[in-house]
């Protein structure tokens, strides 16, 4: 399955919002991220992706109070998606919350949707494979073989996008008993997934004794736990996607090649900035059947989007949300560049206190004669900041360097001409 459009009317924050996720009109794009300041319902956008794909019977479980999904003061909300199957086919499905209405009449009122994703995962429940993750995702240390029994699967897998304090898989427990079971195939594929989703540290080996999983580091080997945050956190959303994938999966070769649907808050949350730059392509080279939705307020994440991949949401003057294409493709511009495009609205790329300090000089400056004397002591200090702290835009010797050879290029091939 894949998403082809999203429409959502009156659905939390978002009033009216429209998103095709159409590369061309065969074929499907496979990333799309979302910008957006807080409070616009970058989140709410993966919810109703999860809701709208979720069926009957895990729709139950995440719903939660009907009312808190419908814009206030509105009477309903809708949520319609168009997807796509394997085999090439549409499906429309469309969800209409009511206010007040209960589960059961919520089910009676969606019957149709609700059937064509009932009856696909009744076919088989890995049809409309989603799996989903909240800005809150930690490691879990509990107990493996108690985790995951009492709830749908489905539900499951998309549930730590909608409770904060949802758990995932503990990542050691499962490592431990998917060597037990399966031995050194079933390791060596987290093995090398592990290592390439965690750079600059590498799988080491299992210790059963201890019941810990060690990683080779820069400071000596490292239990799991032990890592940084940066790490864990990273260790704990790939390990758990591995985990439902590969048990879903599992009678494929190749695991990691099936479709699927990811949605993930924050994508980039904790990492440094040299692995935001990087994680879009680990994610894309591990999983390359997989359609990503994710949201981000990274610059340095929203460059690796490609032309018609990145989408802000921004309030307009009536406080109406909306959703704005980027023009164009961020990764031909400079990261200083993409910051001051409208969809992160930057208005400079020099620091708050500097740009500050602009203001308060021309402010004064278009006075004139009319200046006391707390304006002129003012406008005083603000010329001393701007001496000392105004930045220098000197191009660096490799791009004087390339501009040269540029220049010699054009130069000979309007001699050959």
């Amino acid at each position: 399955m894949f998403l082809k459009k999203l429409t959502l009317h009156n659905f939390k924050c978002l009033s009216n919002i429209e998103l095709s996720f159409e590369k061309t009109q065969t074929t499907n794009r496979k990333w799309t991220l979302i910008l957006g300041e807080n409070g616009t319902g970058k989140s709410n956008i993966l919810k109703s992706i999860a809701l709208v794909t979720l069926g009957s019977n895990a729709l139950g479980e995440l719903l939660g109070n009907t009312d808190s999904w419908i814009t206030l003061n509105e009477k309903s909300c809708t949520i319609r998606a168009v997807l796509e199957t394997k085999k090439g086919e549409e499906r429309i499905i469309s969800l209409q919350f009511n206010r007040g209405d209960n589960l059961s009449k919520i089910i009676s009122n969606n019957r149709d949707s609700l059937h064509l994703i009932d009856d696909a995962i009744e076919n088989a429940d890995r049809n409309y494979f989603v799996v989903a993750y909240g800005a809150s995702r930690r490691l879990s240390n509990e107990v493996f073989s108690n985790f995951e029994k009492s709830r749908n699967g489905r539900s499951i897998n998309v549930r730590n996008l909608f409770d904060n304090a949802s758990t995932l898989n503990p990542l050691t427990a499962w490592i431990i008993e998917l060597d037990y079971r399966s031995g050194n195939e079933g390791i060596n594929l987290v093995k090398e997934a592990l290592n390439d989703f965690l750079p600059g540290i590498d799988f080491h080996s299992i210790d059963k004794e201890k019941k810990q999983v060690l990683f080779q580091t820069l400071d000596g080997i490292v239990p799991l736990d032990q890592l940084s945050d940066g790490y864990q956190n990273m260790a704990a959303w790939i390990g758990d996607l591995l985990y439902r994938i590969t048990e879903t999966f599992k009678d494929y070769k190749k695991p990691l090649e099936a479709r699927g649907l990811l949605l993930i808050d924050e994508v980039d949350l904790h990492l440094h900035p040299k692995w935001q730059r990087m994680l879009l392509d680990f994610v894309g080279n591990k999983l390359p059947n997989f359609q990503v939705v994710a949201t981000t307020h990274s610059p340095l994440t929203a460059q690796q989007a490609d032309k018609g991949e990145l989408f802000a949401l921004k309030r307009n003057d009536n406080n109406v949300v909306e959703i704005i294409p980027f023009i164009g493709s961020p990764k031909s511009l400079l990261v200083n560049q993409l910051l001051m495009t409208p969809v992160f609205g930057l208005e400079t790329d020099e620091s708050y206190e500097v740009q500050q300090a602009k203001e308060t000089y021309e402010l004064l400056k278009s006075k004139d004669g009319s200046l006391n004397s707390g304006d002129k002591e003012k406008m005083k200090v603000a010329k001393q900041k701007l001496k000392t702290m105004l930045p220098k835009r000197t191009a660096p010797a490799s791009s004087v360097k390339e501009m040269d050879l540029l220049e010699r290029i054009e130069t000979k091939l309007s001699i050959k001409k």
